[in-house]
């Protein structure tokens, strides 16, 4: 447990400012999509394992076909199936998506084409992007390399093929540039980032403005070939090979161009290549021949009047013109990051386009039934009808961008506010539960687990020498113990002193309401008998109790609302390294620093982040909600890199399984129900929270049992804690960590039992209230900003017996005091007459009292039989 803050702005921004992008539930195509891609793909990889052949195609029969490691089309394969683990977190997935890519690592020195990008980005980039792995880098900046051979600065651009002869035959040409050649400078941008050297991207940059001179025609559309002399950069011809006539709209070429213009604003942000881009997403969108379903004609003016093939064409020879899934894909993921960069309220068009593409290749028209389509998952794309080659065929590369597209969609801008908009509905069913919560204002949290029995100390050095935090449950971490090492003190875990109802008990005898307990804390270890992960207090101790089960039932028997807290990100034993490595390698290519803080990265566990939500977190929060009916909170924490989708799910979960639990807010993304101001924090006055809050404080500095730590909370302390938040609005939630025997600390329990009589006494004035207009009068003053603070500085308070703090409830005003005048004689200077008009005063325990109103006060006598109470008094007040 560390204090840190959300910035919720972003968030805030799309829920009030973008109400137009919350639409229809859009799961169904995105679960059909990667749903068939699972079972085909399941087929094709058990059917295939020779790592020399390349999936691409599909024969006549149906019967898949292949290509090998010089192809173009190599690296869509491995593509696929890192998309398929990125949306499911299946290891499987990514086991099989590094295997096919590792088999195309000669091809970082292949120079002999221009589609090394596709080859190379797509199957490298994508295991850089999701594993983070950093032996990826020198591979894909030697690959931009033996891209950046075929580059001529007098022409100043990319040379596509060695040759090229027109359809007429009368020309050879050795310098063609195809608009195919615009999605291969992803490649160049991505290795100017992992190298440092400007030379790729200025490459880049050089060939697409080049494109963008020489290929395009005024309305934006391309032409497919344009050839140049080497030596001048003269243009020589503008020509075509895949489309129907030189001056025709290929689509494909079409949605090549706009996808690659949108990487060059993307990573140039260049406003002249937004532009182009857009005009090439208008050129698409508006074109009166596209059909009703988004997925073009192979060739945009196939049959009309001035589009004249020089190859050999026979209109007789198709019943009706083929159509091309291959550029519908495309062109929708070129879409779904278009709109990205488009001004608020005007993507709308694009998005609608792009859904339509996507719903209407999920449709059957266009997905492929089960075992058949050569185990692809799309029908109906075009290779090369002038070459006479893969018509109306599966095509690998179709698949590859119908995944990318599917995957951008999930992840898209208005997708956040779709989320939000759903947690909100399901946190306004939380309601009742949520106010009964506010209305507790006290509970025992529990920090216990097997850092309980090194107590802040490892090979004989204290934690603090060792590194931070300095709090004893991150032993694990400081001390970079590896997983193995730290996993042998469960052989020692036996607190045969643990009694679950004498915990209870003496919670409730100290004025607590409810009570939360470490379920798994960041060492992964359960307290529970976990069916998910034998690392639990059943099945890795000798102690075989399951510590949660019996404080539920004791919460039960002595009318507790009881609570779990669950490390969802955090997990050292399982978590792998809670997805640092990924999320830098992205943060990296985006120049943004990337927090480790809490991952493991001294000895990570061989899975991936998302296999352990998968197989780990979530069904293990499901088992909890599951086996303990009754329970009423679960405390998430430390969110650190998760995404929005990470945390909602977690949110989802638990409101599936129990819609009345109510979650802290560090599920992250702003997802929480309550409020965590911070550790051992307490708001400054000027805070506000548009929602319930519960301040949390440690006992002494540390959550976890620190065997050295001796400094207590006094009951003085622990009053200024509870008065200052409740007063406020707050609860407070006092956490305490039992020692490896399960014995808690005597001063605890003592002080516990000190403040439980004053509640007892002034409990009326704490539960069930609400704060007054003012919260605090007085001079003392004490800021309580973090663990650090505290423990530095220590509490050094000297209350006076003009300090005042203030509730209310039913009509009543509640004037708390920690100290007693010593002259009997008590001011309330905030209860003016000018202020407000009092009818009666009555002094909790002791009964009502006379008193009278100026201008300086409400002012009272306390009678004589509790002029010697050490623990102040409680003022019940109503108003006239």
């Amino acid at each position: 447990m560390i204090f840190f803050r959300y910035n919720l702005y972003f968030i805030y921004f799309l829920i009030f400012f973008y109400p137009y992008c919350l639409r229809a539930d859009t799961t169904d195509f995105l679960k059909r999509g990667f749903g068939l891609a699972e079972k085909q793909y399941s087929l094709l990889y058990k059917n295939h394992k020779d790592l020399t052949k390349y999936p691409r195609s599909a024969d006549p029969s149906g019967k898949t076909t292949f290509t090998d490691i010089r192809d173009w089309t190599g690296g869509f394969w491995p593509g696929c199936l890192w998309y398929v683990f990125e949306y499911t977190g299946d290891d499987q997935w990514r086991d099989a998506a590094l295997k096919w890519t590792n088999s195309l690592r000669q091809n970082q020195f292949n120079t002999h084409h221009h589609d090394i990008g596709f080859v190379m980005n797509c199957s490298y980039g994508n295991a850089y992007r999701l594993t983070g792995d950093t032996a990826f880098k020198s591979i894909l900046i030697q690959s931009a390399k033996s891209l950046l051979t075929r580059f001529n600065a007098k022409v100043g651009a990319i040379k596509s093929w060695d040759t090229f002869s027109s359809w007429d035959s009368k020309h050879k040409y050795e310098f063609p540039v195809i608009i195919d050649n615009m999605m291969n400078l992803e490649l160049l941008f991505l290795a100017s980032k992992l190298s440092g050297d400007s030379v790729y991207r200025n490459a880049a940059i050089r060939h697409a403005e080049t494109t963008l001179k020489n290929q395009y025609r005024p309305d934006y559309s391309s032409y497919h070939v344009v050839t140049y002399d080497p030596n001048t950069g003269a243009v020589l011809s503008r020509e075509t090979a895949q489309g129907f006539s030189d001056n025709s709209a290929w689509a494909r070429g079409q949605a090549w161009g706009l996808y690659g213009f949108v990487v060059m604003y993307r990573e140039t942000k260049d406003p002249k290549f937004l532009q182009a881009a857009l005009n090439m997403a208008d050129f698409y969108a508006r074109h009166p021949r596209l059909p009703e379903d988004g997925v073009p004609l192979w060739d945009f003016d196939v049959d009309q009047a001035g589009f004249i093939p020089n190859w050999d064409y026979r209109k007789e020879d198709f019943s009706t013109i083929p159509r091309d899934a291959s550029a519908a894909a495309v062109t929708a993921s070129a879409l779904l990051e278009l709109v990205e960069y488009m001004e608020p309220g005007q993507e709308q068009d694009y998005l609608d386009l792009a859904e339509k593409i996507l719903r209407s290749l999920g449709s059957p028209k266009y997905a492929s039934e089960v075992g058949g389509n050569g185990l692809f998952i799309l029908k109906h794309s075009v290779g090369s009808i002038p070459h006479k080659g893969e018509i109306d065929v599966p095509l690998v590369y179709a698949d590859y961008y119908y995944l990318e597209a599917l995957t951008r969609w999930n992840k898209r801008r208005h997708r956040l506010a779709q989320l939000m908009k759903e947690w909100q509905d399901m946190n306004r069913q939380k309601a009742q539960a949520l106010t009964d919560f506010q209305q507790q204002k006290f509970g025992l949290f529990i920090h216990w687990g097997l850092y309980a029995i090194p107590g802040g100390i490892w090979n004989g050095q204290k934690i603090e020498d060792l590194g931070s935090p300095s709090v004893a449950e991150w032993i694990q971490l400081v001390a970079k113990i590896p997983r193995s090492t730290y996993a042998k003190l469960a052989d020692q875990f036996s607190p045969e002193s643990f009694d679950a109802d004498n915990i209870v008990k003496m919670a409730k005898d100290a004025g607590m309401k409810y009570l939360v307990v470490t379920s798994k804390h960041h060492d992964g270890f359960a307290l529970y008998d976990s069916k998910v992960s034998s690392f639990n207090s059943i099945q890795a101790t000798p102690f075989k109790r399951d510590i949660i089960q019996e404080l539920y039932d004791a919460c039960l028997r002595h009318k507790l609302d009881f609570g779990v807290y669950y490390s969802q990100n955090i997990d050292w034993r399982d978590g792998s390294d809670a997805q640092y490595t990924v999320t830098k390698a992205q943060h990296d290519l985006a120049y943004t620093k990337t927090d480790a803080f809490g991952a493991n990265l001294w000895d990570p566990s061989e899975n991936s982040f998302p296999s352990y939500l998968n197989e780990k977190a979530i069904p293990q929060v499901k088992e909890i909600l599951t086996r303990f009916k009754q329970l009423k909170y679960i405390w998430f924490d430390m969110p650190g890199l998760m995404t929005a989708e990470q945390s909602f799910r977690f949110y989802k979960t638990v409101y599936d399984c129990n819609p009345h639990v109510i979650v802290s807010e560090r599920i992250g993304n702003g997802m929480g129900d309550y409020a965590i101001p911070g550790d051992n924090r307490i708001p400054d006055p000027s805070e506000h929270f548009n929602q319930p809050w519960e301040a949390i404080g440690t006992f002494n500095h540390s959550w976890g049992y620190k065997s050295y730590d001796h400094d207590w909370k006094n009951v003085d302390e622990l009053r200024y804690w509870l008065l200052e938040i409740v007063s406020k609005g707050g609860n407070y939630m006092l956490n305490i960590g039992p020692d490896a025997q399960g014995n808690i600390a005597a001063p605890v329990k003592n002080n516990l039992a000190i403040l439980g009589k004053w509640l007892q006494l002034n409990g009326e004035a704490i539960y069930g209230t609400s704060p007054w207009i003012t919260a605090h009068e007085g001079p003392t003053v004490i800021r309580i900003t973090d663990t650090e603070q505290r423990e530095r500085e220590g509490f050094r308070a000297s209350f006076t017996a003009s300090d005042f703090w203030f509730t209310q409830k039913n009509g009543f005003i509640y004037a708390m005091a920690l100290v007693l005048p010593l002259n009997g004689i008590v001011n309330v200077r905030t209860l003016n007459q000018n202020k407000a008009k009092v009818k009666s005063v009555e002094i909790l325990g002791f009964g009502q009292v006379h008193f009278q109103q100026d201008d300086y006060g409400l002012q009272l006598k306390l009678p004589k039989n509790m002029q010697n109470s050490s623990l102040g008094y409680a003022l019940k007040i109503k108003l006239g």
